[in-house]
């Protein structure tokens, strides 16, 4: 996503979290939601992603942890709580300002921080771990991104990369389309690509966990009334229309995997160096 349409959706996001009056620490999340999987997957729920990225990390007491893309802070405060210090990473001043507000408000401003910067620049510090979660996505250049991970890994550290992907092979169109054009993505990168990147940059790969199973979008009636909805819903708002891209383009990812075309892929992987 555009640096513009990413502060637009974390305003919203925001926005419904205080009409919830959600307390510190809760409503933070902005990735996909999971249902029950099998026994490689997580448990449904946010907890059940947190407890299943902890273990995949390994020993969190006083590791280091790169959160790259790290939304609100809703990862690395579960970390956090699990013994782990960290550094997140997001293109959106505004979610700095208010993941540290939650990070004071947790009391846990003594183990957390959070920075906004590009994913390709140089990150200050170095780290035994980093966790990036629907993020990848959103990069312009994937190559120079893992890279600069790689730099900012210990050697020996473990990256754990949860991304949505397209099939090796992929569709070119409607749904792609709308897909890229509302999300400002150049192009969407399928799996294959993802795992060269990785092995050009020093990463040895563990472990590739498909969870694509426990992706649920919505019925196919239900995505069409919802973009007709959205589109209606842009025609006439004279402010806001980025946060209905944003959304529209959620329509289009379900779709894409409603039709297979996408995958839900988990890479463990380690700095061979």
């Amino acid at each position: 996503m555009s640096d513009r349409l990413y502060e637009g959706l974390a305003r919203y996001h925001w926005w419904r979290r205080r009409l919830a009056r959600a307390r510190p620490g809760e409503r933070l999340e902005l990735h996909k939601r999971l249902a029950a999987g099998d026994a490689d997957g997580p448990a449904a729920g946010v907890a059940g992603l947190d407890a299943w990225l902890a273990d995949r990390i390994g020993p969190l007491d006083g590791a280091h942890v790169l959160d790259l893309g790290c939304g609100f802070g809703a990862t690395l405060f579960a970390l956090a709580a699990r013994g782990a210090t960290g550094v997140g990473v997001t293109a959106s001043p505004y979610q700095v300002r208010r993941a540290n507000e939650q990070a004071r408000a947790l009391g846990l401003d003594d183990r957390v921080r959070f920075v906004q910067q590009r994913f390709d620049a140089p990150i200050d510090g170095h780290f035994d771990a980093a966790v990036a979660v629907e993020s990848l996505i959103h990069a312009t250049d994937v190559d120079a991104v893992l890279a600069n991970v790689a730099r900012a890994l210990r050697p020996g550290g473990r990256f754990v990369a949860l991304e949505d992907c397209g099939a090796d092979v992929l569709p070119d169109d409607a749904d792609t389309s709308l897909l890229c054009e509302r999300w400002v993505l150049g192009r969407l990168q399928h799996a294959g690509e993802v795992r060269e990147a990785l092995d050009r940059h020093g990463f040895r790969i563990r472990e590739t966990i498909d969870l694509t199973a426990q992706v649920a979008p919505r019925p196919a009636a239900v995505l069409d009334a919802s973009e007709r909805r959205l589109r209606r819903t842009r025609r006439w708002l004279p402010v806001g229309r980025d946060v209905v891209d944003a959304f529209l383009g959620g329509v289009a990812l379900e779709r894409l995997y409603a039709r297979g075309a996408m995958r839900y892929l988990a890479w463990i992987a380690e700095v061979d160096r």
